[in-house]
């Protein structure tokens, strides 16, 4: 049996970039709705709190507040959002990266589909220690490596999704430019 041909791997590639990018904000929306009155800011604030008594302000106001509890279905939530946004980041670095035709896009967005995996295992060990941070006691070392892996984590993943920009900017430049494709 011969392997699949470039464009039969171009359109699964194209198709699954589009279901899991859509399932992704799909389920972002979900989760924002869920966890209300919880929102994201108030979550990656948590991430980034970086010393204890920031941590242990914030929980305390959670608690207050009543946000306490969504809080901690937030870091179970959490799992699946990274296996979403890895999968759509991913996808995404290898289509608008192969749909540009350049070979150099191509092959950095192959590099790019691996480096959010790495972006994917920091927010892992991070969403741990968030989560031993909430069910306390709190430890500055699970506020440090919370604070420390968001940031690689958020840089990386910017990272990424500016290359997908840039991809983006060079494909439609040509096409306005009449490149057939």
């Amino acid at each position: 049996m011969e392997p699949p041909s470039w464009s039969a791997r171009f359109s699964r590639l194209r198709q699954l970039f589009w279901f899991f990018s859509l399932l992704t904000i799909a389920y972002m929306i979900w989760v924002r709705n869920y966890l209300a009155p919880l929102s994201p800011d108030e979550i990656v604030q948590f991430e980034i709190a970086k010393t204890i008594p920031k941590a242990q302000a914030i929980i305390d106001n959670w608690k207050l507040t009543g946000k306490y509890d969504a809080s901690i279905k937030s870091t179970y939530l959490a799992y699946v959002f990274m296996v979403l946004y890895t999968l759509a980041t991913a996808l995404g670095c290898r289509f608008i990266s192969a749909i540009t035709k350049n070979e150099i896009l191509a092959k950095g967005g192959r590099g790019f589909a691996w480096l959010i995996v790495l972006a994917t295992a920091c927010d892992l060990i991070e969403n741990v220690a968030v989560s031993h941070t909430l069910h306390g006691p709190i430890s500055q070392a699970n506020v440090t490596i919370a604070y420390n892996l968001a940031r690689i984590k958020f840089s990386i993943v910017i990272v990424c999704l500016l290359f997908i920009l840039a991809c983006f900017l060079y494909w439609l430049i040509g096409r306005l430019a009449g490149e057939r494709e």
